[in-house]
Order: C-alpha cells, then structure tokens, then sequence
C-alpha cells in the first residue's frame, strides 16, 4: 500500500477526532487548572507546560514544590471534599504516596516534582530530588 494511500484510509478513520479531542483537551484544562489552585495554597507552583497536537493531543507539564509541605491529614481531607474531581485526587494521592516514600527511606531531598501528561493514557510520575 502506498503513503498516499495510507494517508488516505488515516484521514478518512480520523475525521471527526479533531473534534473530539479539542473538547477533551478542554476538559483536561479546565480539571488542571482546578487542581493548580488547590496545589498552590500547598506552595507548588508549575514548572513547565507543553501542548502536543496530534491524531491524540497530549499536555505534558511539571508541578514543583516541597516535599516537607505534603501533610497526609490536609490533603485526605481535601480528596475527600473533592471525589468528583478524578484529576486532583489522582495528584494529592501520589503526593502522599511520594511523602510515604520519602519518610520510609529517611531521605535528604527536599524537592518534588509532579510529571504529568494528560493524554491517552494519562499519567503521573513523582520525582523527589
């Protein structure tokens, strides 16, 4: 089969994604933003933020903070005020996880780092350095 063709056959599944994926980017958004106001009354503030447009659009960003700052208490209650918000959950929990770490290993570090992509699939990875 020529690109071409291939080309074609892409264009001709996709059509109506675009569509489709504006407005789930636009969910992301406005979750994210949701759960940046919640993340900075705990001082973490965004590192960066990148926008790929694809077939699948995807946001990578970094929220940056103290790990000393994470209180489990604080951010259980939060979770619990804000089940609905699948997004915010999802980052205080790896938060705490990250704070668990960071404790069982008796560790040095005092920065975290929030990787996050919200995407197909999305995902959150912690870096404490």
């Amino acid at each position: 089969m020529a690109l071409k063709d291939f080309m074609g056959i892409l264009k001709e599944k996709t059509d109506g994604l675009g569509d489709v994926a504006k407005a789930k980017v636009n969910e992301w958004l406005d979750e994210y933003k949701k759960a940046i106001a919640v993340l900075e009354t705990f001082g973490f503030t965004i590192g960066n933020f990148t926008v790929g447009m694809g077939i699948l659009p995807e946001i990578h960003t970094t929220v940056c903070g103290s790990i000393e700052n994470i209180r489990e208490d604080s951010l259980k209650k939060i979770i619990e005020e804000h089940q609905a918000e699948t997004l915010l959950v999802s980052l205080l929990n790896a938060l705490i996880m990250a704070r668990r770490f960071w404790e069982h290993m008796e560790l040095k570090l005092t920065g975290v780092t929030l990787n996050i992509t919200l995407g197909v699939p999305p995902t959150i990875k912690v870096d404490i350095h």
